[in-house]
């Protein structure tokens, strides 16, 4: 099979929630044979990121302010790295400035990463001072996005939840036999469909099961929810039923229902129980 991992992305901003990411990515880092590039974005505003002709990674280098202080931060993250996983990762980092999302985007089109982590917030009221979008970069930079809750790693992955809907998620499926390769993985195909699209999605339910027992050893199963929206019925489903990966398309699968969600971007990497890969269909 395709090594489909060999570069990840993780964004950082030295809180400790970042750290942790940063050592889960060292865990698939071992896992995939990859190597790791942490990013550092020193932030400005929307406003003046839209003013910048050459877009958010205009400012030269040597010019970011508090340059000295960040380079010091990512040695005792990297010296951190060592001391836990020795020489097994190689770790590099870069520092930006400019909005987090549009940085991430630039970067990882620039340089051909094959994957993005991204630790989960904690919680709604705590600041952040790291403002991404799982879903854009996703959608913008056609790159999977992995986003982790604190309390979770990538290092057993009993079941794998790919929602299914009115088409052969192709993408979703190549994903999740790569990963489950490597464990003793279940793949759970979970159908998603209402009175009009019932027939649709059956069809493509047995089509990705077939596909996947064609072509793998992987174990596999399907089940059925009737749902008007995907995000909603994939937080649902995980919450009754173990779940250790969740893989999903941008934007019509992760919008959570409701007026505000739409206002507000409510997303299900915001706040799901189970890591959540967000994969673009093409």
């Amino acid at each position: 099979m395709q090594k489909l991992f060999n570069k990840i992305l993780v964004p950082v901003d030295f809180s400790a929630k970042s750290k942790m990411a940063v050592e889960k990515a060292c865990d698939i880092a071992k896992q995939y044979d990859c190597n790791i590039h942490l990013l550092h974005v020193v932030a400005i505003s929307p406003f003046a990121a839209i003013a910048m002709t050459e877009g958010p990674m205009a400012i030269p280098y040597a010019n970011i302010e508090n340059k000295d202080v960040i380079e010091v931060e990512f040695k005792k993250l990297i010296n951190t790295v060592k001391l836990l996983y020795g020489n097994t990762v190689k770790v590099e980092y870069s520092i930006l400035q400019g909005t987090w999302d549009e940085a991430i985007i630039d970067f990882t089109n620039q340089n051909n990463y094959d994957l993005v982590l991204v630790g989960q917030k904690e919680s709604l009221l705590k600041k952040r001072r790291m403002i991404i979008n799982p879903d854009k970069i996703a959608a913008k930079a056609n790159i999977p996005v992995i986003t982790i809750p604190s309390n979770k790693r990538i290092t057993k992955l009993y079941t794998i939840v790919i929602p299914i809907t009115d088409f052969l998620p192709v993408r979703k499926l190549m994903y999740g036999v790569y990963i489950a390769n490597g464990f003793d993985t279940t793949i759970k195909l979970l159908g998603i469909e209402n009175n009009n699209s019932h027939e649709k999605v059956q069809h493509y339910l047995q089509k990705a099961a077939g596909l996947i027992k064609d072509n793998s050893t992987i174990k596999v199963n399907t089940q059925t929810i009737q749902s008007d929206n995907v995000a909603a019925a994939v937080n649902q489903f995980t919450r009754q039923q173990p779940a250790d990966l969740v893989i999903i398309n941008p934007q019509t699968q992760t919008k959570m229902p409701g007026f505000f969600s739409s206002l507000f971007g409510n997303i299900i990497q915001k706040y799901s129980a189970p890591p959540i890969l967000t994969v673009n269909p093409v």
